[in-house]
C-alpha cells in the first residue's frame, strides 16, 4: 500500500480532513459508502488514530460524513460546507496533563476550608448530573475552576479558564456525545473524589499525583474507546 505523506505541523487533523475530503469529491467514496477503519487510515497517512478520530470529527461538523458508532464514518451527500480548524481534543488535553496537575498542588497548600466546601459542591453536582441522566458538564466544569481559583495565581487561573472554554467548542462536543455513558462519568467521579481528599489533606504531592492520573485516564479513554 502506498502512504499517502502528510506534512508536520499544526493541525494535521485537518489537513487529513482536506485530503478524504478532496477524495470523496474525486469519487473514491461514494455517497453512502464506509470510509477505511481508523487503523486503515492512521496507517495509509502516517498519522495516529487519535489524529484520524480528529479528523473524522471535523468532517463529520463539516457534514460530510456520519459517524456511527461501532459501524463506521459513512459518505453524506454534499451540503453547504462548515470548515473547521479548532483545537483538537489532544491539544487541549496534553496542555491541561501540563497544567493543572501543578494547580492542584498550588490548591492543595493554599485553599481555605470555604474554598474546599465549595469545591465539595461542585462534586456533589456532578453525582446529581449522573443520577439524572443529564448531559451537562457543569459539575465538572465548575471543580476544576474552583481548584484554579483557590489555587489564588491569576494567571494560571486565566489559562485553565481558557482551556476549558475550548471545551465548548463543536471538536470536543462532538466527541463527547460519541463516547458519553454512564460508566465513564462514575469513574470520572471516582477520580474528583481522591483529587477532593488530597485537597482536604493539604497534601501537595498526593494532588498533583491525582489530578494528573485523571487527566491521563480521560486522554486514554478519548484515545482508546470504542469509536469507529
Amino acid at each position: 500500500m502506498n502512504k499517502r505523506r502528510i506534512a508536520a505541523p499544526v493541525r494535521v487533523y485537518r489537513q487529513v480532513a482536506d485530503d478524504l475530503e478532496a477524495r470523496i469529491v474525486a469519487g473514491e467514496f461514494p455517497i453512502d459508502s464506509r470510509l477505511p477503519n481508523e487503523r486503515t487510515l492512521a496507517v495509509e497517512y502516517g498519522v495516529s488514530r487519535t489524529c484520524v478520530r480528529e479528523a473524522l470529527l471535523a468532517m463529520e461538523i463539516s457534514g460530510r460524513v456520519s459517524i456511527r458508532v461501532g459501524s463506521g464514518a459513512f459518505v453524506l451527500p454534499p451540503s453547504d460546507p462548515i470548515v473547521t480548524d479548532e483545537r483538537s481534543p489532544s491539544e487541549i488535553l496534553e496542555a491541561r496533563l501540563y497544567i493543572e496537575p501543578e494547580i492542584c498542588a498550588l490548591a492543595a497548600a493554599r485553599a481555605t476550608p470555604e474554598e474546599i466546601d465549595a469545591i465539595a459542591n461542585s462534586l456533589q453536582m456532578m453525582r446529581d448530573e449522573q443520577s439524572t441522566g443529564t448531559e451537562s458538564e457543569q459539575g465538572d466544569r465548575e471543580f476544576h475552576r474552583l481548584i484554579a481559583h483557590a489555587a489564588r495565581n491569576s494567571m494560571l487561573y486565566d489559562v485553565l479558564v481558557s482551556i476549558w472554554k475550548e471545551m465548548e467548542d463543536p471538536m470536543w462536543q462532538a466527541l463527547q456525545k460519541h463516547i458519553r455513558n454512564p460508566s465513564l462519568r462514575l469513574g470520572w467521579i471516582a477520580d474528583h473524589d481522591a483529587i477532593l481528599a488530597a485537597l482536604q489533606e493539604k497534601d501537595k504531592r498526593k494532588a498533583r499525583t491525582v489530578m494528573k492520573a485523571h487527566i491521563e485516564r480521560v486522554t486514554a479513554t478519548l484515545q482508546k474507546g470504542k469509536f469507529i
